[in-house]
C-alpha cells in the first residue's frame, strides 16, 4: 500500500472533544504558541460532548507529534482525531 509522504511546511488539522466548547478554546489558547484557528464543530447527541477544530502550520514531524503530545495530556481534552 502507498503511503504518501507529507509535505512541511503544512497546515494540520486536529479535532478535539471534550465536554466544554469553552474549556477545549481555553486548552487550545493554552497550550499553542503559534497562530492557529478554531473552528466549532458538532456536540453529541446528548450534548455532553462538544468538538473543535484546529487548524495549524506545522514546520515538521516533530512538531506535529509534540503539538498531539501536549493536547493528548491536558485533562479538558477526552479525545484527539
Amino acid at each position: 500500500m502507498f503511503k504518501e509522504k507529507i509535505q512541511y511546511p503544512c497546515q494540520w488539522h486536529y479535532r478535539i472533544i471534550g465536554e466544554s466548547k469553552e474549556a477545549l478554546n481555553e486548552a487550545a489558547l493554552e497550550i499553542l504558541d503559534k497562530e492557529f484557528i478554531t473552528t466549532p464543530c458538532k456536540e453529541s447527541k446528548n450534548g455532553k460532548y462538544h468538538s473543535i477544530n484546529i487548524e495549524v502550520l506545522v514546520h515538521n514531524q516533530k512538531e506535529r507529534d509534540e503539538i498531539f503530545t501536549k493536547l493528548q495530556q491536558d485533562k479538558r481534552i477526552h479525545y484527539i482525531l
